[in-house]
């Protein structure tokens, strides 16, 4: 997996809004159940000034021989490395953590759970920011993380939603699709799943109802975004070429129903900005380095053909957060000379309106 990166000063500007009341109905929730790898229990603690409970434990001390030997079994990139180098990986992947976004004095029948990968202390808080319009209607919290090894933080956010009065919860998750491990895990542990697609932690125990929202796919409020984001950048569409660069699924199989997605996402950008050419391509940035270097050649090809034929490169990406894959775009191409809107999709206020209409329609479905 790619590490998480933390490089960033705290924006206070983007977290207005979480008040102190939030916290405090937080800690008057109560114990919380913990969940972690065989079963292994987790300390909960309370959660800071800004609503986030951190799990308060560093996952390198839950590499054990057999956790390593799992990760390796699951995670065909695990099973390239050393036993040191997964370490290494681990450690820089970041933490997983639950962010309640509501206020206490918001309670509901209906909570909301966004399921995020998180990227960096800016990106999880633009992410939050993204979702202020759903939690003041709904009690609403975000888990961050990967919940490879453990399940603690996703508990801890059912347990704190349950606590605002929500009997039953709808679940959002902010991957692109449906294909794909991260997403898999995240329905195991939360029921939805038998087999999990990381490591094998303890599902979520809760009364409440549990209803999964559809993913973005290729939303029009998805592609309006895009547009949006390459026009900002454009300034010939008849004679740009611009690629929209994914993260992707690590496997090849999930990745032949992935592409179709981002393609139909081209195809309405191309339609909506006028660009003369729209490209788009999965880097599968957690897959095995020969996949992943593949499609990095496969993009540069298709960006120096279209230089040649006197194109001005433009790059955006669908990923949803503000930082992650962006960095590693950069790293990929170095050396050429493109225009790249690095932002994320939770930084258009028509992400904020697709998550309030996707839990709308779950809801009334």
């Amino acid at each position: 997996m790619r590490p998480r990166r933390f490089p960033f000063p705290i924006l206070g500007a983007v977290v207005l809004g979480v008040g102190l009341a939030s916290i405090q109905a937080q800690e008057d929730h109560g114990a919380h159940r913990a969940h972690g790898y065989q079963g292994h229990d987790m300390p909960m603690p309370p959660p800071d000034e800004l609503g986030r409970r951190r799990m308060g434990m560093d996952m390198r001390d839950m590499l054990s021989e057999d956790v390593i030997a799992g990760l390796k079994e699951k995670i065909a990139l695990y099973g390239l490395l050393t036993d040191n180098e997964l370490r290494i990986n681990v450690a820089q992947m970041g933490e997983n953590y639950t962010w309640y976004v509501s206020d206490a004095d918001v309670r509901d029948e209906i909570g909301v759970l966004v399921l995020s990968h998180g990227v960096s202390e800016a990106g999880d808080r633009i992410m939050t920011d993204s979702m202020r319009a759903i939690a003041g209607e709904f009690p609403t919290a975000i888990g961050y993380g990967m919940a490879m090894m453990t399940s603690s933080h996703l508990q801890a956010a059912i347990d704190d939603l349950e606590a605002a009065g929500a009997a039953t919860i709808v679940l959002v998750q902010t991957t692109s699709t449906v294909h794909n491990s991260m997403t898999r895990q995240w329905e195991y542990i939360l029921g939805r799943r038998d087999e999990s697609s990381y490591l094998t932690v303890k599902p979520i125990e809760t009364g409440a109802k549990l209803v999964f929202a559809p993913h973005m796919d290729d939303h029009p409020l998805i592609a309006e975004i895009l547009s949006d984001h390459a026009l900002e950048i454009s300034t010939d569409p008849d004679n740009e070429a611009l690629f929209l660069v994914a993260h992707g699924p690590e496997d090849d199989f999930d990745n032949e129903l992935d592409l179709p997605v981002i393609e139909s996402l081209a195809e309405q950008v191309k339609a909506a900005t006028g660009i003369s050419e729209v490209r788009a391509i999965n880097l599968q940035d957690d897959a095995i380095p020969p996949v992943r270097e593949g499609n990095v050649r496969q993009l540069k090809r298709w960006m120096q053909q279209a230089q040649r034929k006197g194109k001005k490169l433009i790059v955006v990406s669908p990923a949803s957060s503000a930082d992650g894959l962006q960095h590693h775009i950069r790293q990929d191409l170095i050396g050429l000379d493109y225009t790249f809107n690095e932002k994320g999709l939770s930084q258009h206020p028509n992400f904020t309106e697709w998550v309030v209409i996707t839990v709308q329609q779950t809801i009334s479905g």
